[in-house]
């Protein structure tokens, strides 16, 4: 898809549809949210390649391993999905970078914000660490990630949600990961 379909003309009016609040997402719609279609003050998931989920399985404000919600997202490996990033990274031993695996915790931390109703600008905040375990390969074929929230601030100027992370690589875990927090500042509109 050529670059000018993803943004609209300057200038143009743009209908927005209303963001849903549900219990999970396809890809479409997944897609519609990156292209801001929900809205400009929904912070923004990255567009393809760099969306690091095709579908959210199931995101829920209950639950989890501390009982304040969760919420768990899906990467189908594929060679038209990989390729972008198993051709260079390494030669002749291809990996996803750990850093999207990274990137994945934070995305799928950051939709839960917007999910439960905070409305602004997004932001990575911090992350406490963890530990890589095993790795996707060219051979893999789906990659979930999961978040369990620990730490919820919400309604706020800035709200905030930490969470703990796991990824696992066809049902194996590969990446563990706490204290990955992300914000979304409200942005209050001049008079």
């Amino acid at each position: 898809m050529p670059m000018s379909a993803l943004v609209p003309p300057a200038g143009d009016p743009v209908a927005h549809r209303q963001f849903e609040q549900k219990s999970s997402y396809d890809y479409p719609y997944l897609l519609a949210y990156a292209n801001r279609e929900f809205g400009d003050d929904l912070p923004p998931l990255p567009l393809p390649p760099w969306l690091m989920f095709h579908r959210i399985i199931e995101i829920s404000a209950t639950g989890g391993a501390h009982n304040l919600g969760f919420a768990i997202a899906e990467y189908d490996i594929t060679p038209e999905t990989a390729d972008w990033f198993f051709r260079y990274h390494f030669k002749r031993n291809p990996i996803m970078p750990g850093a999207l695996g990274i990137d994945g915790v934070f995305q799928l931390g950051g939709i839960f914000l917007p999910w439960i109703g905070a409305r602004g600008m997004g932001m990575a905040i911090s992350f406490g660490g963890g530990k890589f375990r095993g790795m996707v390969t060219p051979d893999s074929r789906i990659v979930q990630f999961r978040v369990d929230v620990n730490q919820l601030k919400f309604p706020s100027s800035l709200s905030t949600v930490k969470v703990d992370g796991r990824v696992t690589c066809d049902g194996k875990l590969i990446y563990e990961m706490y204290d990955f927090a992300v914000g979304v500042k409200s942005q209050s509109k001049a008079a």
